[in-house]
């Protein structure tokens, strides 16, 4: 079959789905729905023939056409389930192999007209902010994917009634069993909501449920998140704040989320530590705005998001293998100028690793490599060099007072972590700071909108806009990663623009520690990321030095430093120790040298 010829019956099947979702809303009888939906079938039948053997997009296309011949099988058992059966499953199913087969055959399979719809998805993304408010039937959408695991998907469903208020009629569910063979279809056969997907062939990101969600915001419920007090009531609060956030998520337990998303909880992982952690979350759950973090990236459990947002199609099928998928979707949102909400004053616990399985869990070192390099592609920076993530940055924040209507510079936010660390640090105390950035890297100017009041483009530090005195200077990446010519010039050009009582404040890397020479001995060079046959010049600043020559400085010498040492660095200390040490002891400012990978350098500026 030629590609003309799939998406002649592609067209067809959808006019066809769309011809029996009239009949049925109408309540009408109409002998053409028979004859129609033996045509489904059959292009079904061929579809899934076409397909056999497929990979990556074209193999969901497989699975959606088998999937459409189980549901119509079922139909042949029990005609009583047909509108249910036709609306969530049958047409929904049409509806996606269509789209994925022309993002497949048609797209992706050609450079321009993939750039062309990258560009036309990120244009639609913006105009989104200034489009008028859809109607919707109910506030939110809950969708509940399970796959097997069925003592964990009760535990999920019964959280889900205890701490939901179903009976306004603003809150939906839908679940979606997904090709389970455990009993989950006869257990949310049971329950008393209307839309459920029963799919007997399991599909790795299933999004076909967009066509049936109608809140106006989206909850991504997996079978292995337990819900709590007020945590739909907290979500929906939080979205409703500002019309620019396209989702939010709850903070949990430390070990069932990355990206230090999680708290420390008093109770186990286990199901006999859910009564303690109910009354945890009890406890934790109360309405704090201050406690809503601004994040740059987030890694979502659980995720509440503006349908229409969701609907835009935000996962990129490129990523076949699942890996970087978050890091896409926060690169899209950053760029297009939403906001993304870590809520710290809602708490939901995740078991985590149940929805995906064990085989899942297993590839995900396989796959990063492969994912990494198709980040790196798409957008030109890498996900992991460009995030700006210092830890640690908590504990030097407090060096400064925060007052009401402070400025502040970041330099080079890249995506912004250090920036949204320092905006959250602010809120928590009440304020709300006039942020800057200034980009050096061109590459990283779509990043800013999301968070800055104000963004200026330079190549050097004396090419920044002065626009008059900031509180705080700091910058998204080390002290040796930006565009620097004298070094001592340029800090004391960025000291000029601090204002009476002001703070400048910079990462800097330790290129003599263990684990950059470690690092360099075994790569030849610096932990930066490269792609193909790329080679990327950098640079060190000697810490030592750079230090003595602000301790003599005339008003750079009011400085502190902060030394951030891992612990899991201690093995290499100690084999480096042995190497560099001429007779077996080193002094303690050498053995300082080995242990920090980087400090942070605080100079202050008299009131």
């Amino acid at each position: 079959m030629d590609k003309e010829q799939m998406r002649s019956l592609l067209e067809v099947s959808v006019e066809a789905v769309d011809y029996i979702a009239a009949v049925i809303e109408h309540g009408t009888d109409d002998p053409a729905v028979s004859e129609l939906m033996d045509n489904l079938r059959r292009i079904a039948a061929a579809v899934e023939a076409e397909m056999q053997g497929a990979d990556g997009l074209l193999q969901k296309v497989y699975l959606y056409a088998r999937n459409i011949q189980a549901s119509m099988e079922e139909l042949q058992h029990d005609s009583s389930l047909f509108a249910r059966v036709f609306s969530c499953e049958i047409r929904p199913f049409i509806l996606e192999i269509q789209r994925l087969w022309h993002l497949a055959a048609e797209v992706l399979s050609d450079e321009g007209r993939r750039a062309q719809q990258q560009a036309a998805l990120m244009q639609a993304m913006r105009d989104l902010h200034t489009a008028p408010q859809s109607e919707y039937p109910y506030d939110v959408t809950i969708v509940l994917c399970a796959y097997n695991k069925l003592e964990y998907t009760k535990a999920a469903v019964e959280s889900i009634f205890a701490h939901t208020d179903f009976s306004s009629g603003r809150v939906e569910l839908i679940t979606i069993n997904n090709g389970s063979d455990d009993g989950t279809r006869e257990y949310f056969e049971s329950l008393p909501h209307a839309k459920k997907i029963n799919l007997k062939y399991n599909i790795l990101g299933f999004n076909a449920v967009q066509y049936i969600a109608e809140g106006r915001y989206y909850v991504g419920y997996s079978n292995d998140v337990i819900a709590t007090p007020h945590w739909l009531d907290q979500l929906y609060a939080a979205m409703e704040s500002d019309a620019h956030i396209a989702q939010a998520v709850p903070t949990c337990n430390e070990e069932g989320v990355s990206n230090d998303q999680g708290v420390p909880v008093p109770y186990p992982n286990t199901f006999a530590g859910l009564e303690r952690m109910q009354e945890f979350a009890a406890a934790h759950n109360h309405l704090n705005p201050t406690l809503w973090e601004e994040r740059s990236l987030l890694m979502p459990f659980l995720a509440i998001t503006r349908t229409d947002v969701y609907r835009m199609g935000l996962v990129d099928p490129i990523y076949t293998r699942a890996e970087f998928v978050d890091d896409d979707l926060s690169t899209l949102l950053r760029r297009t100028g939403w906001r993304q909400l870590l809520l710290k004053d809602t708490f939901m616990h995740h078991f985590g690793g149940v929805t995906l399985g064990t085989d899942r869990c297993n590839a995900v070192n396989n796959s990063i490599v492969e994912m990494r390099s198709v980040y790196y592609k798409k957008w030109r920076v890498d996900a992991w060099d460009s995030r700006g993530v210092f830890i640690g940055a908590e504990d030097v924040w407090k060096w400064h007072e925060f007052r009401v209507d402070e400025r502040v510079l970041v330099l080079e936010p890249r995506f912004g972590h250090l920036a949204c660390d320092l905006f959250n640090a602010y809120r928590r105390s009440g304020y709300t700071p006039h942020m800057t950035a200034a980009v050096f890297d061109k590459r990283y100017l779509p990043d800013t909108d999301y968070l800055f009041d104000e963004t200026a483009a330079a190549q050097h530090i004396g090419d920044i806009p002065v626009q008059g005195r900031y509180d705080i200077i700091s910058a998204g990446c080390y002290l040796d990663e930006l565009p620097l010519g004298d070094v001592f010039a340029d800090l004391e050009r960025l000291y000029e623009r601090l204002a009476p009582g002001g703070m400048l404040l910079l990462p800097v890397r330790n290129p003599g520690s263990a684990y950059e020479l470690t690092y360099i001995m075994d790569t030849g060079g610096r932990d930066i990321y490269c792609s193909g046959n790329e080679v990327k010049p950098w640079r060190a600043i000697p810490y030592r030095p750079l230090l003595r020559a602000i301790d003599v400085h005339p008003y750079l010498h009011r400085y502190k430093v902060h030394s951030m040492v891992y612990h899991e660095d201690a093995p290499v200390i100690e084999h480096m120790k042995q190497l560099l040490s001429r007779d077996g002891n080193m002094s303690s400012d050498a053995t300082l040298d080995l242990s920090a990978r980087m400090f942070f350098l605080g100079v202050f500026k008299e009131a």
